[in-house]
C-alpha cells in the first residue's frame, strides 16, 4: 500500500505532468493576488500552478504530516491546520479560493458557507467535486471483487448524496468513526452557491465535474 509521503508525492507528480489525464488544475489570473487552498494537501495544486513573485498562497488542511510535507517542498506556501468548516481566516480576503475534490468529504453547505466569507467580492472560487457517476463506477468496482465492507461504504455515500441532494445535509458514517462523504449535484451547487451570494455559476461535468463561481460584489455575504 501507498505510504503517506509517496501519496502526496504521487499527485505533485500528476499535477506537473500536463499529459497526464488526471490533471487538472485552477485557471489563475494576473489578478489573483492572494490564493487559498482548502484541502491542499501537501500543497500540489498551489506548487504545479506555479505561482508568480509576491502571490499570497495559504493551504489549509486537517493532516499535519501533509502540511509537513507541504512546507518541506515548498517554503512560499503558508500552511494552516483547519477544518474547511471553519476556517481561521480573515473575511473577503482571497482574489481566489480553490479546493480539490475535498468538499466531497466535509458538511457541503457549511464548507461552502467558508469559502464563500473568505473570499473577496468579485473575487473566484473554483470547486472539483465527485459526481454520482464517479461513486457507481467504484461500487460496481467493489461488488466485483467482493468486497463487502467497501459495498457497504459506497452504499453509505450513495444514500449521503441523495440525502445531501434532497436535504442539503450530509450525516457520517455509522461504521467508519465518523468519515463523511457525499457525491454532489448541479442543481444542489448552483443552489447553494446562489444562496450564499454568488453569481455566474458555470458548472462542467467533462472529464471533470468542475464548479467556477464569483462572489457578488454588490451584494454583502450571508451570515
Amino acid at each position: 500500500m501507498m505510504g503517506l509521503r509517496e501519496y502526496h508525492l504521487n499527485e505533485l507528480s500528476i499535477a506537473q505532468t500536463p499529459s497526464d489525464p488526471r490533471r487538472i488544475l485552477p485557471p489563475i489570473r494576473a489578478e489573483h493576488r492572494r490564493i487559498l487552498d482548502v484541502g491542499c494537501g501537501a500543497g500540489q495544486t498551489l506548487i504545479a500552478s506555479t505561482l508568480g513573485p509576491g502571490v499570497e498562497a495559504v493551504g489549509v488542511d486537517m493532516a499535519p504530516a501533509a502540511l509537513s510535507l507541504g512546507r518541506e517542498l515548498d517554503s512560499r506556501i503558508h500552511f494552516v491546520c483547519a477544518r474547511g468548516e471553519a476556517l481561521p481566516l480573515p473575511s473577503d480576503h482571497f482574489d481566489l479560493v480553490i479546493s480539490r475534490v475535498t468538499i466531497p468529504y466535509m458538511r457541503t453547505r457549511a464548507a461552502l458557507g467558508e469559502l464563500c466569507r473568505v473570499v473577496k467580492p468579485n473575487g473566484m472560487i473554483w470547486l472539483t467535486l465527485h459526481p454520482f457517476s464517479l461513486v457507481a463506477r467504484t461500487l460496481v468496482r467493489d461488488l466485483s471483487r467482493f468486497d463487502i465492507p467497501r459495498v457497504a461504504y459506497r452504499l453509505y455515500v450513495m444514500a449521503n448524496g441523495l440525502t445531501s441532494h434532497a436535504l442539503d445535509r450530509e450525516f457520517p458514517c455509522p461504521f467508519t468513526g465518523g468519515r463523511l462523504e457525499s457525491f454532489q449535484t448541479r442543481g444542489r451547487m448552483m443552489s447553494r452557491l446562489t444562496q450564499l451570494g454568488c453569481v455566474d455559476v458555470q458548472i462542467e461535468t467533462d472529464p471533470f465535474f468542475v464548479v467556477t463561481a464569483t462572489k457578488n460584489g454588490a451584494t454583502p455575504h450571508p451570515g
